[in-house]
C-alpha cells in the first residue's frame, strides 16, 4: 500500500477552483509526464523535492493561470509518493479538455537524462494500481508525448523506454538489473557484449576451419582407400576373366588336362583358308633343290664361227652317266630350250 505525503508536506497553495473530479465511465488510463526543465541537477532530497513542487505550482497558477499545480500524484528517486491534486480530481496536464478527461496524470521527478530507480518503479506501479481500483477501465499506461496533440519529449527517453518494458504496469516484475543502469553503464555493456560477441565468433571460426580441415582430411584418405580397394578388386575380376579363358591345362594344377577333341566340321560353312592361299601374289621359292636335274647353261650369243666349240661337253650326273647338255636356240619361239637345232 503506498502512503501518501498529503499537500502540507510541500507547502502547497490552495486551488484557484479547479475542473472537478473524473468521470469514471470516460477514464481510460494514466499518463506518465516529467518536469523537462532541462536541467541535469538531480532532485533526491525530500526537501528538495518539497521546493520543486512549490516552484511548479507557482508557475502554473501565476504564469499559465491554472488552478493549481497540473499534476494528480508525483513520485521521486526515492520512491516517496506525493500529493498534488489527488487521483480523483481532473488534471491539467495532458494537452487539452478532451485528454484531461480521459486520462489521470502522475509526474516522475526526474532530470533530462536521468534513469528511473528501481524505488520509483515501485511507488509508480502502486500509485497506478490503486488509480485502477478507482477506474476499472482505464487500464492504458501512456507517455505524455503519446496523447499530447503537439509533440513534446515529456516524460523524456529513459521514461519512455520504461513505460515501453513494462516496469510501471502493476504486476511487473524486473527480471534483469540492467533496468536500473545508466546510459554510461549501458554503453559499457554493450561495448562488453559486442567484444565479447566478436571473440566467440572468431573462436568459432577457427574451430570450424579445423574440424573442416580434419573432415576434409579424413575425406581424401577414405578417397583414397576407396580407390585402392576399387583397383584391387578391379584387377582381381580381370584377372578372372583372363584365367577363365585360358586353356583347360592350365587351370589344372600342375597336372595336362585331356586335349579336347576337334570340332566336327560344320558342313555349312566354308573351311578357313590359310593366308598364304588367299595372296594372289605367293612369294618365289628360290631355295636350290639338290634333287633337281643338270642344271642347264644359256647359249652363248656368240656367233657360231667365233665359237671355240658349237657343242657343248657332257656334264656329269651324280649317277655317274653323261648326258647332252642344252643349248638355247635362237630361232626357237619364245625362247624355248631344245636340245638339237631343226
Amino acid at each position: 500500500m503506498v502512503e501518501y505525503l498529503p499537500r502540507s508536506a510541500w507547502n502547497a497553495r490552495p486551488p484557484n477552483g479547479g475542473p472537478g473530479n473524473l468521470t469514471v465511465s470516460r477514464v481510460q488510463g494514466a499518463v506518465i509526464h516529467w518536469p523537462g526543465t532541462g536541467s541535469t541537477k538531480v532532485i533526491h532530497t525530500k526537501a528538495a523535492v518539497a521546493s520543486a513542487l512549490r516552484g511548479w505550482q507557482d508557475y502554473h497558477m501565476d504564469s499559465r493561470g491554472w488552478s493549481d499545480i497540473a499534476y494528480q500524484v508525483a513520485v521521486d528517486q526515492a520512491g516517496r509518493a506525493w500529493t498534488l491534486r489527488g487521483l480523483r480530481t481532473q488534471s491539467g496536464a495532458n494537452g487539452d479538455n478532451d485528454v484531461n478527461e480521459r486520462y489521470g496524470a502522475v509526474l516522475l521527478v526526474l532530470v533530462t537524462g536521468e534513469q528511473p530507480t528501481a524505488a520509483m518503479k515501485a511507488t509508480t506501479r502502486a500509485v497506478i494500481a490503486d488509480f485502477r481500483k478507482i477506474y476499472p477501465r482505464g487500464t492504458a499506461i501512456r507517455p505524455h508525448s503519446a496523447v499530447r496533440p503537439e509533440p513534446t519529449d515529456c516524460p523524456g527517453d529513459p521514461a519512455r523506454a520504461a513505460i515501453a518494458r513494462g516496469d510501471f504496469t502493476p504486476g511487473h516484475t524486473p527480471g534483469h538489473p540492467e533496468d536500473d543502469m545508466t546510459p554510461a553503464q549501458m554503453q559499457e555493456l554493450k561495448n562488453f557484449i559486442e567484444a565479447r560477441t566478436q571473440a566467440y565468433a572468431l573462436w568459432v571460426h577457427k574451430q570450424l576451419r579445423r574440424d573442416l580441415t580434419a573432415v576434409a582430411k579424413a575425406y581424401t584418405l577414405d578417397i583414397k582407400n576407396y580407390e585402392r580397394q576399387t583397383d584391387a578388386a578391379d584387377a582381381a575380376r580381370a584377372a578372372a576373366a583372363v584365367w577363365a579363358t585360358a586353356p583347360k591345362s592350365l587351370q589344372t594344377d600342375g597336372t595336362p588336362a585331356t586335349p579336347e577333341p576337334t570340332p566336327a566340321p560344320d558342313p555349312n560353312t566354308d573351311p578357313p583358308l590359310p593366308a598364304a592361299d588367299l595372296d594372289p601374289f605367293p612369294p618365289v621359292d628360290t631355295t636350290p633343290d639338290d634333287t633337281a636335274p643338270a642344271s642347264t647353261t644359256p647359249a652363248s650369243t656368240t656367233p657360231a664361227s667365233t665359237a671355240a666349240d658349237d657343242t657343248a661337253p657332257a656334264s656329269a650326273a651324280p649317277d655317274g652317266t653323261a648326258t647332252a647338255a642344252a643349248t638355247p636356240d635362237a630361232a626357237a619361239p619364245g625362247g624355248a630350250v631344245s636340245g638339237v637345232n631343226p
